[in-house]
């Protein structure tokens, strides 16, 4: 059971890198580089500004350490045909459950504590905590995680596995419960709630015989909301998609098409029908105008304008040249120069559509007027440029 637990955890691992090569190019990690670093400006600008003491500080505290209790979940990493063939190995599925438990642990409690470290400063500013306060912090929210962990091992039992009311409670009560003691009395408080009711959990909780129907149906349902947050970035073919009538989209359309130009339609349909560039193009859309809503007025903020709109456009790109290896749109009787133009005009809307909205979204929580007119005089040019000249540079070299 060691080693099958061993084998699947590496053949795990080896499927999750492959999608994270995708999900995590060049241009994602961009995105992700300009997103935490105005986050972290933004959150270092507002501690400043609060005060010690305030009430409503201690209730954001309760919520966040309770919040990222629930980071993490059990990986058991069972199959289906598992309850057939492994039926008889009562005493190794129990070893390997306990292998499954502390592999998830473990990197649960590495988000956990990187949670925790975020709150860190925040705690520090509106709180005085000794060096011995802050260690049991942390200590509170490890314990309050791996007996968060617990509860998820005991709901896979014959005997608490039909109680699915009750476990999604305790998920939330049990920490709750800590971080009150924590944040209202105090921290040592807190790691007494916390040590107890991790023991009573243990306790209470022993005779955890393996549900097969419910472990299995419980580890199907981590793994596709996993294929599904890979969805958003690649196809992946454990996720299908259903296919639907979306009258909402007729009027986009219409607006993205030209009169009765073949391409300009296929090219409009195209668009918006597939979830691999719309997505993606959406996904950036509403990422820049988060970033750029949270950092302060300036050249930074004119930069990530500028920085997704070119994003916004190469991500388009690859549409043009999408349909070259069909051979019935080789019989169009249509010039080449004309499939250019309705490309263009696609490439154009597109982008001035997530430039309006970036830009206006850069008006920022301190609502400066002015930088967000620079942005958007800005980003005009910037969408003339891109569809006039730098997508003739781009279909150049994808004739050649």
């Amino acid at each position: 059971m060691n080693k099958l637990f061993s084998k699947r955890r590496s053949q795990h691992f080896m499927l999750l890198l492959r999608y994270w090569r995708l999900v995590f190019n060049d241009h994602f990690v961009i995105a992700l580089f300009f997103l935490f670093g105005a986050l972290a400006y933004g959150y270092s600008q507002w501690l400043p500004t609060l005060g010690s003491h305030e009430w409503w500080t201690r209730l954001i505290l309760i919520g966040w350490f309770t919040v990222i209790a629930q980071i993490g979940r059990l990986a058991t990493l069972i199959k289906k045909p598992d309850p057939v063939f492994l039926l008889p190995q009562v005493e190794g599925i129990h070893r390997y459950l306990n292998q499954a438990t502390w592999y998830s642990l473990i990197l649960a409690e590495i988000m956990t504590v990187v949670g925790a470290f975020i709150a860190l400063p925040f705690a520090l500013t509106t709180e005085k905590l000794s060096s011995a306060e802050i260690v049991t912090i942390f200590l509170v929210a490890i314990v309050n995680k791996a007996d968060w962990m617990h509860v998820a091992r005991k709901s896979l039992s014959l005997r608490w596995g039909d109680q699915q009311w009750r476990t999604r409670l305790e998920y939330w009560v049990n920490p709750l419960l800590a971080s009150i003691a924590m944040w209202l009395v105090n921290p040592y408080v807190g790691l007494v709630v916390a040590v107890i009711l991790y023991l009573a959990v243990i306790v209470y909780y022993r005779d955890l015989a393996v549900n097969w129907r419910i472990a299995v149906k419980a580890e199907q349902d981590r793994m596709y909301s996993v294929y599904r947050f890979f969805n958003l970035f690649t196809d992946v073919p454990s996720v299908q998609g259903n296919t639907k009538r979306r009258k909402w989209a007729d009027g986009l359309i219409r607006w993205l098409s030209k009169g009765d130009q073949p391409w300009s339609y296929l090219y409009a349909r195209t668009f918006v029908r597939s979830t691999e560039v719309s997505g993606i193009v959406s996904r950036l859309t509403l990422l820049g105008m988060v970033i750029v809503f949270l950092l302060p007025a300036g050249w930074l903020s004119t930069l990530v304008v500028v920085l997704f709109i070119y994003l916004i456009a190469t991500q388009l790109m690859p549409l043009y040249d999408q349909y070259e290896s069909n051979v019935f749109t080789h019989i169009y009787p249509i010039p080449a120069s004309q499939q250019q133009a309705d490309f263009k005009q696609l490439l154009a809307k597109v982008t001035a559509l997530e430039a309006l909205l970036i830009a206006l979204a850069s008006i920022g929580w301190q609502l400066n007027v002015g930088q967000m007119v620079i942005n958007l005089i800005i980003a005009a040019v910037e969408v003339v440029l891109l569809s006039r000249f730098y997508f003739n540079v781009r279909v150049k070299k994808l004739m050649k």
